[in-house]
């Protein structure tokens, strides 16, 4: 027998308990993970089957990039404790109303791990920008202000140098969704339209204006 697993690859995508259940019903899934997020996490569903093949489907609802090289990597590292158990990766993201193909790329155990040297430390920063993606943050328009936000602080040079950024689920109060929560500072702040652009450029700081 064969298990299929629809595996929702980004953050938002596994926010969206309706688009998950619908990308389920397109792939023609048995079951549902999540590469990050909340939700039942990639290897905790495949240590719960006993098939004789597994086929994993990554999916998202977004145009972007997607992390699908992390599905391989994540299901390499079960591969190489159950080598027993065919593993195989569709070639390409689907996307809603998208078909499957008929190309799947077979686990090896061989794919990269995932542990680096490069990973060892923790990053530099002067700001660690926590977003709540929490119900309502989300319903409040998290996910367009705190993308923009991101943007902004890329275009600044200052994302992932200055300013490190970490999505989270809920943190309160909710009261100020859409949250975010700047530290070292403490700083709780509703992000808006109106001073979205003043907060990208506290962020950035001065050297990168």
């Amino acid at each position: 027998m064969t298990t299929r697993i629809s595996v929702s690859l980004s953050w938002d995508d596994a926010f969206d308990a309706d688009e998950t259940r619908s990308m389920m019903r397109q792939i023609g899934a048995d079951q549902i993970a999540c590469l990050q997020g909340p939700g039942p996490a990639l290897t905790d569903v495949l240590n719960t089957i006993d098939d004789d093949r597994i086929e994993l489907v990554g999916w998202s609802s977004h145009d972007g990039p997607v992390p699908l090289s992390w599905l391989r990597r994540v299901a390499g590292q079960w591969v190489r404790h159950h080598e027993d158990v065919p593993v195989v990766v569709h070639a390409g993201v689907v996307r809603p109303g998208q078909e499957l193909s008929d190309e799947w790329r077979t686990v090896t155990g061989e794919e990269a791990p995932l542990h680096s040297p490069a990973w060892q430390d923790f990053p530099t920063f002067r700001h660690h920008l926590f977003t709540c993606r929490g119900p309502r943050c989300n319903a409040a328009g998290a996910a367009d202000l705190h993308a923009r936000l991101q943007e902004k602080l890329a275009q600044s040079h200052a994302l992932d140098t200055d300013v490190l950024i970490t999505v989270t689920g809920c943190m309160y109060p909710c009261n100020s969704a859409p949250l975010i929560v700047v530290w070292p500072d403490g700083r709780c702040i509703q992000l808006t339209e109106d001073n979205l652009d003043r907060v990208a450029a506290e962020l950035a700081g001065p050297s990168r204006q």
